[in-house]
């Protein structure tokens, strides 16, 4: 099936599941939009999900066969990961190392702590198994792997586990051994997954490429009987379009390629805000933003520069090296179930942990007992009780009242200081989180909007704008559902990588090209099975490049062109200029190395048509009025509420004010003012 084919109505569904909703969004290419927002179902996300595409196929008045394309983030494999409910698996390596993974780096975080506990891996030291062979740094076989070897070993690795990592030194620059493991294997065990390490990451570095391929082996079988069981669904649902999953470097892929490609997927939920922040970006012709997406559980920023967001291979998650492309983005443990409490010292702390969507904020009245910034916000008045989630979800003022008294005592607080407390915490942690990916990257705040989503980022965003000095905040028409929306604005796409570690002052030009026309051909011929004709796929061609002497790299956009001497004068000039924008130095006269190279290939989807807003005949007038505090004036106030719906094109809003909608609540502040842009998107202000 070509998935870039266009019809007279394409229908794409995106469907973000998050730690606390189910965020999915239906578009077709008239530029019209539904939308829904379900509470997730953490046991099975599965079920979340379904209810949510059922629910908004209602809405829209579309049949199951209608639609075209069903996009997808999942948290799956991040959740197998965080909580350690990953498969068994085993470990085969070159004999003598086998005790990699346990010895690690000699990087300590917590330098004069010598009672820190380890990240334990995933793999135990009795499943780990050594195999007598040895390939050297240039590829060369220096002791041979004998097949009688490679089936013994296989045959003890593979018993009584769920998957096999296969990890052997220098693998990257010889698959010979890996390949002849893994036929072993699957003639042994034809139902277990094998994740190779010169498949998964075929680049130096053994810790991080035997970490990063059992990663892989952890959450494959997870991933795989999860995305397995939501296609046997949808197909019972009488949906034939196309499942595609996001990858965590914000690319997507079909869903029957991704089971085998888990470890792709690990930062899969984090990627669909970004999208939705350049997809924002290109509507609104804002080449430079910061993307702050607060959920119920976390809160991700990002920066988009120049019309595209950064990319990084250098994540790691619960404390283990994942080399992957991914999504540059900062993530806090601080969102709208953020829970308040109080550490040994008597100091109100904020976050990490969260009340999620079971039991959830006290208001909720599920079972939670715990204060929330959720809460905070319902008692400082941002929040209407009767209007959660458009009226699907009451919230009760009581239960949260009750809990905030208790915390507020002990403080020795009113309530209302120890509301506005916890609203300032949180707000304190997720600056901190936009310093990061900002001034500590050589980039100035003040030079960038702000694009605030998620449910609870378009009440928070104008305080941290105002810390920042960000000078304006952009809020998407659908704030609480933008993640989702963000799966309908990228396009598919498949990486591949090889290190070579070549000096860059003699390189061997025709290693370079031959590298970077074997993996440019690998990725062409992925896209073309998920249905991309060859002429449709567009290619870049990157770099990691690292100043000799160096331990880091910097991936760099290779200059278009035959690779020569003129070729590699302009990448070293692109290097350097980048290097110092980043570290704030360069130093050309120093010679660098050309470590990894790498190849994008992107086959893409049709553009989405961003709504137009009419223009009203008379201004919009407020549905309501509430008390709401602001601590500009350090009180409450009575304040119009105003339904987002109501405001038409070029409707300005002076505060303060409230903007209600289905997903989410805009808090203008005093002296702010909101203008609506015809493209829906509102843009707050300082009034001058």
């Amino acid at each position: 099936m070509d998935v870039t084919k266009q019809g007279s109505r394409l229908v794409r569904v995106g469907v973000d599941v998050g730690g606390t909703f189910t965020d999915v969004v239906l578009f077709d290419q008239r530029g019209q939009r539904w939308h829904v927002k379900v509470p997730s179902t953490p046991s099975d996300p599965s079920q979340g999900f379904l209810k949510g595409l059922r629910e908004v196929l209602d809405l829209a008045g579309i049949t199951p066969s209608q639609v075209n394309y069903i996009l997808h983030g999942t948290t799956v494999a991040t959740n197998a990961v965080l909580q350690r409910r990953g498969a068994k698996i085993s470990l085969m390596t070159t004999k003598g190392f086998e005790d990699l993974l346990e010895i690690g780096r000699q990087q300590r975080p917590s330098l004069y702590d010598i009672f820190v506990d380890r990240v334990p891996p995933l793999v135990t030291k009795e499943h780990c198994f050594g195999v007598i062979e040895r390939v050297t740094a240039n590829g060369n076989i220096h002791t041979e792997l004998k097949e009688k070897e490679a089936h013994s070993v296989a045959q003890v690795a593979g018993e009584d586990v769920e998957a096999v990592a296969v990890c052997l030194l220098f693998a990257y620059k010889n698959t010979t051994h890996e390949k002849l493991l893994e036929k072993h294997l699957r003639s042994l065990y034809p139902d277990i997954p094998v994740s190779l390490s010169s498949e998964v990451l075929p680049e130096f570095r053994e810790y991080e490429r035997i970490s990063t391929t059992t990663l892989d082996a952890y959450v494959t079988p997870i991933l795989s009987t999860y995305l397995h069981r939501l296609e046997k669904a949808l197909k019972l649902d009488d949906v034939k379009a196309p499942l595609l999953i996001m990858q965590s470097h914000g690319g997507l892929l079909q869903s029957s390629l991704a089971r085998n490609q888990a470890v792709r997927l690990l930062f899969s939920g984090l990627a669909g805000g970004i999208l939705g922040g350049r997809y924002t970006s290109q509507v609104m012709g804002e080449g430079d933003l910061v993307t702050f997406d607060m959920g119920g559980t976390s809160t991700d920023v990002a920066l988009i520069v120049e019309g595209e967001f950064r990319e990084t291979s250098e994540g790691s998650i619960g404390g283990l090296p994942c080399r992957v492309p991914m999504v540059d983005v900062e993530t806090v443990g601080a969102g709208g179930g953020s829970i308040a409490w109080i550490d040994e010292g008597g100091i109100l702390r904020v976050g990490p942990q969260s009340a999620g969507a079971d039991p959830g904020p006290c208001c909720y009245n599920s079972g939670g007992n715990e204060v929330t910034v959720t809460d905070a916000n319902l008692l400082l008045g941002r929040l209407n009780p009767h209007y959660f989630l458009g009226g699907k979800l009451s919230l009760k003022l009581q239960p949260a009242r009750k809990q905030l008294q208790i915390l507020s005592r002990r403080l020795g607080l009113s309530e209302e200081e120890c509301a506005f407390g916890i609203i300032r915490i949180v707000n304190a942690n997720m600056e901190r989180a936009i310093r990061l990916v900002s001034i500590q990257r050589g980039y100035d705040p003040r030079e960038f909007a702000l694009a605030a989503f998620g449910g609870a980022g378009p009440m928070h965003a104008w305080a941290l704008a105002k810390e920042l000095g960000i000078p304006r905040v952009i809020i998407p028409v659908g704030p609480g559902l933008h993640s989702a929306l963000g799966l309908l604005a990228t396009h598919l796409r498949y990486d591949r990588s090889l290190s070579v570690i070549l000096p860059a002052n003699a390189p061997d030009f025709e290693q370079l090209d031959s590298v970077y026309k074997n993996l440019e051909l690998r990725t062409r011929r992925l896209l073309c099975e998920q249905g991309v004709t060859d002429k449709q796929i567009s290619v870049q061609r990157l770099a990691d490049l690292r100043y000799q002497g160096q331990s880091y790299e910097l991936i760099v956009n290779t200059p278009r062109g035959k690779i020569d001497s003129r070729w590699l004068a302009k990448l070293l000039d692109i290097f350097n200029r980048q290097h110092e924008q980043r570290y704030g130095y360069a130093t050309p006269e120093v010679a660098v190395t050309i470590v990894n190279l790498r190849v994008v290939a992107t086959g893409p989807m049709p553009p989405l048509k961003p709504p137009s807003i009419p223009i009203r005949d008379t201004p919009p007038l407020p549905k309501e009025h509430r008390s709401v505090f602001f601590e500009e004036i350090g009180e409450f106030m009575i304040t119009p509420i105003y339904e987002r719906s109501s405001l038409g094109r070029e409707s300005e809003l002076q505060g303060p004010a409230i903007i209600e909608q289905l997903d989410s609540t805009t808090v203008v502040h005093p002296e702010v003012k909101a203008l609506t842009r015809k493209d829906g998107n509102i843009i707050l202000e300082e009034i001058k």
